[in-house]
């Protein structure tokens, strides 16, 4: 690789890290823990993958340690959780080995993608109203589509239960929702950080799939990401939106595997 692209690689995870801080901080209940080369988020929701995540931060942090704080901090919560790791660096590889030989399983595995540039914008479709969030009150309908979205995926709806919806307005935050004949259907937000424009949470209700909703809201979102400062944007794709994102000229830069860690035993029997 590259050390252009070992270093987009590694804004881009900075990026992911960042942004699911400051997802978790919409929720007051969450609880955070940070130290010197990892984040350890728990959400109000007990789903193990997105709700309760174990981040890396510092590639040189021994995993066993890593691994070790992970389960005593998830652990006293009585949760599993899941460990984001890139694939493909030997201390990535590294990282990957120690936490399958600790029990951990892969579940999700994704790719990183990047587009360089602005994002070519569409007219609306009839019918389809496009708005950016501009009050803490419009907030409910972009997470009740994001429930709605994802329990295709399996995501309990709890895990968008978030009470702080100021901090959808935040200076480094662009959330779009797209109304098809009154009703919200589609949604995508972006939160800037170290250059990068991430674009997570796009969705839309299966009722309203196929109309291209989801590259409308996920171009907005870039683009505005853009006008926040961002050099580049940056997302996880799906199986599903994929294709959506390669079509706007998104390449994919690295992958992601996410190993689960079950909940302790005691915590399972209760």
């Amino acid at each position: 690789m590259s050390p252009e692209g070992g270093q987009l690689r590694e804004r881009a995870y900075l990026n992911l890290v960042d942004s699911s801080r400051q997802l978790f901080e919409l929720d007051p209940g969450a609880k955070i823990e940070s130290g010197e080369g990892w984040l350890f988020g728990a959400g109000r929701s007990s789903h193990p993958a997105i709700s309760n995540a174990a981040f890396r931060i510092d590639d040189g942090l021994d995993p066993a340690l890593l691994l070790e704080r992970a389960r005593v901090f998830f652990g006293e919560l009585g949760r599993g959780f899941s460990l984001w790791v890139r694939d493909g660096a030997p201390e990535d590889r590294t990282l990957i080995t120690a936490a399958e030989s600790a029990g951990l399983r892969e579940v999700h595995a994704m790719p990183e993608m990047v587009l360089r540039r602005r994002a070519e914008e569409h007219p609306l479709p009839q019918g389809i109203e496009l708005r950016r969030l501009s009050s803490p009150d419009e907030a409910g309908d972009y997470w009740r589509i994001a429930a709605a979205a994802y329990a295709t995926n399996g995501f309990p709806p709890d895990v968008f239960r978030y009470d702080d919806h100021d901090g959808l307005l935040a200076g480094n935050v662009a959330a779009f929702t797209a109304y098809l004949d009154g009703a919200p259907v589609s949604i995508a937000m972006t939160i800037v950080s170290h250059g990068v424009a991430g674009i997570y949470w796009v969705g839309s209700v299966e009722e309203a799939r196929g109309r291209g909703l989801g590259r409308i809201v996920t171009a907005a979102a870039t683009n505005a990401g853009f006008d926040l400062g961002a050099e580049i944007a940056s997302l996880q794709a799906s199986k599903m939106g994929r294709p959506i994102y390669e079509a706007m000229g998104f390449e994919t830069i690295c992958s992601y595997r996410l190993l689960m860690s079950p909940p302790p035993r005691d915590a399972v029997r209760a």
